[in-house]
């Protein structure tokens, strides 16, 4: 099947495939349809990277035209527009011309709502790219239309995040005002180690992300529960006091996800000693990993 001029995919193949794969596939073919100066943007350049998303894509795939490259144009297969792409802002990513990966934060941070942004810079940031990478870029928009957004959004990005889910409870107490926990700091509890999605150790509390995806499908969906049954147990007999929180409240209902993570930290008031944990992605050396 024709998803732009000269650009063609398996018909079964596009069929198949979820809406951002799809929405990948057609910023490519965009992209090569509109020449050598052409480069998939914004939330194209998300989809050719494999970026994480939270919310559908957009109608049309976006390119930008190098400057003299040519002009703005809208078809019902995208949108060219013209922008200043110094050549290291420009990539060549599996197979397709494409901003690089911290112009595409930085644009997308601009334009986007914080909650999508906020996932795909800790992801950028867990990737590799560091914040310095993406300030140096939004220092030369500086003045550009959403310049402040992006701002917030670089300042508060955590590369040690692991998933959107985890973003977005943290998202929720960057919103709300209240303390904002460690992501995924190493505890010790039982002879075992273990990985805590959101730590507040001076409370002695932990939240944990209970994402489905951990269940769903799975043949040992059974054993997954049970080990992670006994992780809490552990948790809990170190003195930690764990709160849970799924996709749903995270993601549509932060304001009444923020009332209960502020009711359980009124509930463990400040200690005298913080709960002994470190960082990284690695434990100490001897105690038995478990995520």
């Amino acid at each position: 099947m024709r998803l732009a001029r000269g650009a063609y995919a398996s018909a079964a193949g596009y069929a198949a495939a979820d809406e951002w794969t799809a929405f990948g596939l057609q910023s490519r073919a965009f992209t090569l349809a509109c020449g050598p100066l052409a480069f998939a943007a914004g939330w194209s350049a998300v989809a050719a990277y494999g970026l994480p998303t939270i919310s559908p894509p957009p109608r049309r795939p976006l390119v930008y035209q190098r400057e003299r490259g040519g002009s703005a144009v809208n078809s019902r297969h995208g949108a060219v527009r013209v922008a200043a792409l110094p050549p290291d802002q420009c990539r060549f990513h599996d197979g397709c011309r494409v901003t690089a990966v911290a112009r595409t934060v930085v644009d997308i941070a601009r334009t986007a709502p914080r909650a999508d942004a906020l996932v795909v810079a800790d992801a950028v940031l867990a990737s590799g790219t560091t914040r310095a990478d993406l300030r140096a870029t939004l220092d030369l928009q500086a003045g550009w239309p959403g310049s402040r957004g992006a701002d917030w959004v670089i300042d508060h990005a955590d590369g040690l995040a692991e998933s959107p889910l985890e973003t977005l409870g943290r998202l929720t107490f960057l919103e709300k005002g209240l303390p904002v926990p460690e992501s995924n700091a190493w505890v010790e509890a039982g002879g075992r180690s273990y990985r805590v999605d959101h730590l507040l150790a001076d409370r002695w509390l932990v939240f944990e992300a209970d994402g489905s995806l951990k269940y769903d499908g799975r043949l040992d969906a059974g054993r997954v529960v049970a080990a992670q049954q006994e992780r809490e147990w552990q948790l809990r007999a170190a003195g930690l006091e764990v709160v849970r929180y799924g996709w749903e409240l995270a993601r549509y209902h932060r304001r009444e996800l923020a009332a209960r993570f502020a009711a359980a930290i009124h509930r463990c008031p400040v200690r005298p000693e913080p709960f002994p944990s470190w960082s990284g992605v690695t434990s100490w050396s001897g105690v038995t990993q478990e995520r």
